[in-house]
């Protein structure tokens, strides 16, 4: 285990501002909700290889090396930031094995309207990117951490090395990157203290812990019916060692995670639950792939190519508005069906 360093000052969650620059988004679904959270996957490549994203033996087809560049992801993201986005956050894939991944960022936070901008990660490079990431305007970051137990770490991402993810975690701490999320995936087979050893971390950390119910794809829907563990398991046991759990929620949220404070805590503990407490009804989100199609829902059953219209704005914009009318209600994972989804290696969840 790694030694974990008192590091920074007291954090809360960073409330976002509600208005646009033009006023309200212009994005709204058929249902009515307002879409103003936009996802980035800048690559579906990773250097980890964790058992529930390509479990042993799946086959993932990694597509061609074309990804748009950092020029074209400037343009499609600045086309719908001044559409209403307003909250961009990169993923992968692995964001950080981009070699222009600071350049990217710099243009993003360029971008006339957008009033936050974080990133996904897992760990592996923050600990020398986290400064030039804050430099060139990320404001903060999520870190994949399942366990504590660095053989259990090993075991889970098959090449992680936890001490060095640990090391980008303190990092970020350190370049002031606020809040610093964590977050851990619900396996069946994760035992009492991975939780409780997560959870001490708020107790005198600024760190968010967020536990996350798995979600089935085509590559890991057999773990996912033999391994499923709802967040309500977690929230019993935090509950059982410290009693009834504090709201802590910022007055506005912009993701799906509840989160909630041991009373006298530093930290947070969130939870994100797509399967046993559903969220759909208020999602704001659209997702970008590192080829430019857009993405309505995580686990719908087709992407929209936009890269080729880069070039001519309005005609992007009309597709945009024209393909918003088919985001759906909610997802069907309930119902068994992933969508066209094989991993989150692809989007970034």
């Amino acid at each position: 285990m790694p030694e974990l360093h008192q590091i920074g000052q007291a954090s809360s969650e960073r409330d976002i501002p509600v208005p646009h620059k033009n006023g309200s988004s212009r994005l709204v679904d058929a249902f009515g909700r307002e879409l103003t959270y936009l996802r980035v996957s800048v690559t579906d490549r990773c250097n980890l290889r964790c058992s529930y994203c390509l479990p042993e033996g799946a086959e993932f087809r990694f597509g061609d090396r074309d990804f748009m560049t950092a020029g074209q992801i400037e343009t499609l993201v600045g086309t719908l930031v001044d559409l209403g986005i307003r909250s961009v956050r990169l993923t992968g894939g692995e964001p950080l094995v981009r070699k222009d991944i600071i350049e990217i960022v710099g243009r993003l936070r360029a971008l006339d309207g957008i009033q936050d901008l974080a990133l996904s990660t897992n760990g592996t490079e923050l600990s020398r990117l986290a400064v030039p990431l804050r430099d060139a305007g990320i404001d903060r970051v999520n870190v994949s951490i399942d366990t504590l137990d660095g053989e259990r770490f090993h075991e889970i991402t098959r090449t992680g090395d936890l001490e060095k993810v640990w090391q980008g975690v303190e990092a970020a701490l350190a370049a002031g990157l606020d809040p610093v999320k964590l977050n851990s995936v619900l396996l069946a087979d994760h035992r009492p203290r991975d939780i409780d050893r997560l959870v001490d971390l708020t107790l005198d950390r600024p760190l968010a812990v967020r536990f996350i119910e798995m979600m089935p794809t085509a590559t890991n829907k057999h773990l996912q019916q033999e391994q499923f563990r709802s967040c309500d398991w977690v929230r019993e046991r935090v509950e059982s060692r410290f009693g009834a759990l504090e709201s802590a929620d910022p007055p506005i949220r912009t993701g799906p995670a509840k989160s909630f404070r041991i009373p006298g805590a530093r930290g947070t503990v969130g939870f994100i639950t797509p399967l046993s407490h559903t969220f759909c009804h208020d999602c704001n989100r659209l997702r970008l792939t590192a080829r430019g199609e857009l993405r309505l829902c995580l686990f719908a059953d087709r992407t929209y190519a936009l890269r080729h219209l880069l070039t001519d704005r309005a005609a992007l914009e009309a597709e945009i508005f024209r393909v918003l009318a088919d985001k759906p209600a909610e997802h069907m994972l309930t119902e068994g069906n992933y969508g066209n989804l094989a991993s989150f290696m692809e989007i970034g969840g």
